[in-house]
């Protein structure tokens, strides 16, 4: 069943002053700390009498200390999304659930109860917390904790690199190796940036590394010559492939743009893939039609397949795995149908 709903309500949120904004006013600690909100609209909500310190109302000068405790309400339109998700494994240290396609799993920007987290904690309770991210659009295996003691363990498999993980995707083009693996760094483009994202930086990046299995051709090849080694960022895949992704390292946003920096983008990715211009269409207009045919897919077919690690308490292994989505498994078959038909006369 898809629940998708879009919802607008008061919403009652408090956070707690750290210590590197000790001494800001409680206009500037607002503003920092939540950035995707511009100042005049914290401004109107202090005046508003909807902003409170330790309980009590605030002007936008009054001073903050460490450990102050900011409550605010808000009004909110949350973007519809797919609360869907499937418990694959569950007892009382851990649970398992392989999260629909359009979700995030924790608050950001403009989602705060339309989460996975939120959803999870509703449905099964408050005990819950996350033990890795996957992106809004990603589907599949997302691990959770129960108690302070399986967070600790499962925590320190994924730093030790400890947890492997598997993904399905279906991508531009048609790699010319049955496996690859694609070495490269990994930084970012911070916030004043039009669109945050990862990039491959060889000065100072963090070192990332992936491997690529291709399960299918879905017919095509390289439109252009690429030199061998080379970024084929550019140059123009036709035909797609749908490949198994093992990611060795677990940098924001790794597989989208190792595979982006390989030539075989994800159809359906809004972020990396796409031309310069495209990205503009992506920001002023996002329904047009140009764009929407680019991106094959409403969102990027990345599905978080098969996952194994150490059971924090009893130590066994578990190797745990989520089928594909109704979205990717029936383009796949679309894809079929279309290589079998009889060409028309």
């Amino acid at each position: 069943m898809r629940i998708m709903v879009e919802r607008r309500d008061p919403i009652h949120l408090s956070t707690k002053v750290h210590h590197p904004y000790r001494g800001r006013t409680v206009l500037e600690f607002l503003c920092e700390r939540f950035r995707y909100l511009p100042r005049e609209l914290w401004e109107k909500r202090i005046e508003t009498g909807k902003i409170r310190l330790n309980g009590r109302l605030v002007g936008a000068d009054d001073v903050v200390d460490t450990g102050d405790e900011i409550e605010y309400t808000i009004e909110i339109v949350e973007p519809a999304v797919d609360f869907t998700y499937d418990i694959i494994y569950t007892d009382d240290d851990i649970l398992v659930v392989s999260k629909s396609g359009n979700i995030p799993v924790h608050a950001s920007g403009k989602f705060i109860r339309h989460t996975l987290i939120a959803k999870l904690r509703d449905d099964l309770g408050r005990n819950l917390n996350l033990a890795h991210r996957l992106d809004r659009e990603t589907s599949g295996l997302v691990v959770l904790t129960r108690n302070v003691e399986a967070a600790r363990s499962i925590s320190a498999a994924f730093a030790r690199g400890a947890v492997s993980k598997t993904y399905l995707a279906i991508v531009r083009g048609c790699p010319a190796n049955d496996t690859f693996e694609i070495d490269a760094p990994l930084g970012r483009i911070g916030k004043q940036h039009p669109i945050p994202r990862s990039i491959i930086d060889r000065k100072k990046g963090k070192p990332a590394r992936t491997s690529v299995r291709v399960i299918e051709r879905l017919q095509g090849g390289w439109a252009t010559d690429v030199p061998a080694g080379e970024s084929r960022i550019g140059a123009l895949p036709i035909g797609l492939s749908v490949v198994e992704v093992r990611p060795h390292t677990g940098r924001t946003n790794q597989i989208r743009v190792h595979l982006e920096y390989s030539g075989h983008p994800i159809i359906g990715d809004k972020t990396y893939g796409l031309s310069a211009t495209l990205l503009r269409r992506l920001m002023t207009d996002p329904e047009s039609p140009e764009l929407l045919a680019h991106l094959i897919l409403p969102r990027h077919a990345l599905h978080h397949a098969q996952i194994a690690f150490e059971h924090p308490r009893t130590r066994e292994r578990l190797e745990l795995a989520a089928p594909l989505p109704a979205d990717i498994a029936d383009f796949i078959e679309s894809q079929h149908l279309r290589m079998t038909r009889p060409a028309s006369r």
